[in-house]
């Protein structure tokens, strides 16, 4: 399948036959969505609701960092041959604090694609100069445009109802480089259940999946042990992976919510926290600030591209305190904050972005 994708010979005479050169209606090809989980997936299955994917026939290609680089190499060889206009979605880079292989040849792959692409959206300012940072070069057209989820029948609860202790939300795919996140977090509530009756301390909600390779990481064995431990002391619950219609139920049981991950460019989940109204606590690095605005707080953390850096463990309990007797105040600004990130507008930027370059070609 995709070789015949990417076969600019074949693609263009499916097209001719199509009579579809010069149509101003978008036809973009998304590229295959191999995972189930995981931000970038869930962004491409929702615009492919709203555009479709053009398997056979496009007249754009939406080409994506995330994508190997056979799948690179033929979207630049596919705009080369003229078939179709290229906009490249850029969302992060390679970098040895969590890639272990050559990292600048990686980056490299990803410059050319840009050079080759008519538009280049970044999915955050960070992203945007993260690239520059790391090899020097830049788009010569490109645009930020943050990642954006469409509103959900969020299930809101009641500011104070909460019987027992207050709930910290905490999920990611937990792949081997979480340690970072995982580690300071069970430390905190550690902090926190000493500080306070343990009866009326803060619980941990754990959600996502466990990549299998981080199921044999040492690290992991580590915190399942703590895990367990904490969760015969009530202090925490492993949900695991979640089908995407619980979301909004199971949220609704948190107060706050970590965001943790180091250097993460625009993630969809903490837009979709905000949304229901919960505050984060979070990472003051990479994009999340430029997503969270008011409705939380950062913990500074130092900038290098060497490791990922955790946050500090007494810090981060002293911030869930203080997040919690603000969460009036912060759930509201929660709320006006994602609107900032609205999906008609997100799908309609798109559009106008699409229709531009085809006008264009066709001019």
């Amino acid at each position: 399948m995709k070789p015949l994708l990417f076969t600019p010979r074949l693609l263009g005479h499916l097209r001719r036959r199509a009579g579809l050169f010069g149509t101003a209606a978008p036809k973009p090809f998304f590229g295959i969505v191999r995972n189930m989980v995981g931000g970038p997936a869930v962004r491409t299955r929702r615009m492919i609701a709203e555009f479709g994917n053009a398997l056979f026939a496009p007249n754009l290609v939406y080409a994506q960092s995330g994508w190997n680089s056979a799948e690179l190499q033929g979207a630049i060889a596919f705009r080369a041959a003229g078939h179709a206009p290229l906009v490249f979605n850029q969302n992060g880079w390679y970098y040895p604090g969590w890639y272990s292989g050559d990292w600048r040849t990686a980056n490299a792959a990803l410059v050319k694609v840009q050079q080759a692409a008519d538009v280049v959206v970044f999915q955050s300012k960070f992203c945007r100069d993260a690239g520059l940072a790391l090899t020097g070069s830049a788009p010569a057209k490109s645009e930020v445009l943050y990642n954006a989820v469409p509103h959900f029948a969020a299930v809101t609860k009641a500011r104070g109802s909460s019987t027992g202790g207050p709930t910290i939300w905490l999920s990611a795919v937990f792949t081997p480089d979480t340690e970072h996140i995982l580690t300071p977090a069970i430390a905190a509530l550690a902090i926190l259940r000493k500080r306070i009756d343990p009866r009326i301390a803060p619980r941990l909600l754990l959600c996502g999946r466990i990549d299998p390779q981080t199921r044999a990481a040492p690290w992991f064995h580590t915190v399942e042990r703590v895990l367990a431990r904490l969760e015969a002391e009530g202090a925490c619950e492993w949900i695991g992976q979640y089908a995407p219609g619980d979301l909004p139920q199971l949220l609704a049981r948190a107060d706050i919510a970590l965001h943790l991950r180091y250097k993460d460019c625009c993630p969809n989940a903490v837009i979709e926290r905000m949304m229901t109204g919960l505050p984060h606590v979070y990472s003051n690095s990479g994009g999340t600030p430029e997503l969270v605005g008011a409705a939380g707080i950062g913990l500074d953390v130092g900038d290098t591209w060497e490791r990922q850096v955790p946050v500090d463990a007494t810090a981060l309990a002293d911030a869930i305190d203080e997040a919690l007797a603000r969460r009036a105040v912060l759930a509201d600004a929660a709320i006006e904050e994602s609107r900032r990130f609205d999906w008609v507008h997100y799908i309609a930027r798109h559009r106008e972005i699409f229709e531009d370059l085809l006008a264009r070609r066709g001019a």
